[in-house]
């Protein structure tokens, strides 16, 4: 059987359809990353400057000119 090209322009589904595509989840998923990995340095740094003991501290020291 052979389907004319009027036909399958009235096709649908498949993958075509779908609108979260692995490239669509990999972004996403990178973009997670980022941001939890950015909250983890902060909270990182936070910790460093308060903590009196136990990590290494964190000097702030002023900018000399």
């Amino acid at each position: 059987m052979k389907i004319g090209e009027n036909s399958l322009d009235q096709i649908i589904g498949g993958a075509s359809n779908t609108s979260l595509t692995g490239a669509v989840i990999t972004a996403l998923t990178n973009i997670i990353k980022v941001i939890f990995d950015a909250g983890n340095s902060v909270g990182t740094s936070i910790r460093r400057l308060t903590d009196e003991e136990g990590i290494c501290p964190l000097e702030i020291t002023p900018k000399t000119e």
